[in-house]
């Protein structure tokens, strides 16, 4: 891919570094919120960790992924799990944290092992059809989850998801220069201007401005609600069966993430920062997630697909968007007008997003010249994708989607033996 902006080089004007942080802002703010929601977290401590653990990352990685780390939605079962154990506080944020510590050493010890053991070894065991298969899946696993978020949409919701689906598209195609890498801004203007008027004219109430109603200045850190008396030695066992499955699924997608994100780049992420570091970035990320906002962190495909899509890949993109969350977490007006742009905006974007992650992985099995007539091959593809579709679970809902998938896939490249 002909990129802009390579890892390392920063925005030449100011116009074109504020644009860019803007437009990798709200592709990740929607997710980073729509999870907050889902667990019941403060809006504003989660912004703040996301930034933070971002920051966290990119120090680790000594700047060389343009990766941007955020709410982990893996997680969410073993948080909303963790919060509702018994404790002094309605909400256990002590046991979440706990979690969080958990993470950070699992995916330090992959990270140690990946160094000891050497790249090589991992990636013959997560061969190029198995991490294009997941890549795949992740873009429709994404796709799934926002068509679920929104499966009660209005007609006019529909119908501005893809007017700014078409927006974007036709701004990514036949603009030049550098309007074309801002198409997802212009997507989100048109959207968000339609949704005003439709709300204006009484056709659908689109937005809605609540959230200026309790606008607060300050993040609700979650770590000043810890409560000795949340601890006991019967949470704590409930919390490493609830950590360990949800950890294990995050490390997993971490590493198809940093593969696709390669292949978007054109630098190997795997053995430069090298996975061990961007292993350890993320697990330190996520428990520093928990302390502040009680949800761990990940790599964010959306960041990946905004990377790809605009052709900027500069991690001082990555950096500023992550400033600017931490702004946001102080600044309560600026969230709560970004909290009113209504999900169908966002949904049309992620239309052309979550798809260009799966054609991502595509691009993976067609780059390495995958033989589907070959019989394992077509076996596992297929195993992974419908198993990752599907829904199916094993043991609990923590252990399902990508995670199962990606286990199913390993296990049958193990036991398959080429012909």
């Amino acid at each position: 891919m002909n990129l802009i902006y390579k890892v390392n080089e920063k925005p030449h004007l100011l116009k074109e570094w504020s644009l860019y942080t803007l437009q990798m802002l709200l592709a990740v703010f929607v997710a980073t919120v729509l999870i907050a929601n889902i667990c019941g977290t403060p809006i504003s401590s989660c912004l703040l960790g996301a930034g933070i653990a971002t920051i966290i990352y990119e120090l680790i990685t000594g700047f060389k992924s343009p990766m941007f780390i955020s709410s982990c939605g893996a997680t969410c079962s073993a948080v909303i799990g963790a919060l509702a154990m018994p404790g002094a506080n309605s909400q256990n944020y002590l046991m979440v944290a706990i979690g969080g510590a958990f993470i950070a050493i699992i995916y330090c010890l992959f990270g140690a092992a990946a160094s000891k053991f050497g790249i090589e070894k991992i990636n013959k065991l997560f061969p190029p059809y198995i991490v294009g298969s997941i890549t795949i899946l992740i873009g429709l696993n994404l796709a799934m989850f926002m068509g679920t978020y929104t499966h009660n949409s209005n007609t006019w919701e529909v119908v501005i998801a893809i007017i700014v689906m078409f927006v974007t598209a036709l701004c990514s195609h036949y603009f030049k220069g550098f309007k074309k890498t801002i198409p997802l801004l212009f997507g989100l203007i048109v959207g968000y201007i339609l949704a005003l008027v439709v709300t204006w004219i009484g056709w659908a109430q689109l937005i809605n401005f609540d959230a200026f109603k309790s606008i607060q200045w300050y993040p609700d850190l979650t770590c000043f609600k810890w409560n000795i008396n949340d601890f006991s030695w019967s949470n704590l066992l409930q919390v490493i069966i609830l950590f360990i499955p949800v950890t294990l699924c995050s490390i997993m997608e971490h590493y198809s993430d940093h593969q696709c994100l390669s292949n978007i780049i054109g630098e190997d992420l795997i053995h430069k920062p090298g996975l061990n570091k961007t292993l350890i970035g993320d697990g330190v990320a996520s428990a520093i997630g928990t302390v502040i906002a009680g949800l761990p962190n990940t790599s964010y495909g959306e960041s990946i697909a905004t990377i790809g899509f605009s052709k900027v890949a500069s991690v001082w993109v990555s950096f500023t968007t992550a400033i600017m969350l931490i702004i946001l977490s102080f600044v309560g007006p600026l969230s709560a007008f970004i909290q009113t742009i209504p999900s169908c905006v966002f949904g049309g974007c992620a239309l052309i997003l979550y798809g260009y992650i799966a054609c991502s992985g595509l691009k993976v099995l067609i780059r390495n010249k995958i033989d589907l007539d070959n019989n394992k091959t077509l076996i596992i593809t297929s195993v992974i994708l419908t198993s990752g579709i599907s829904g199916i679970f094993l043991f609990n809902e923590a252990l399902t989607g990508v995670a199962l998938a990606m286990i199913l896939g390993f296990g049958l490249n193990l036991v398959l033996k080429d012909k």
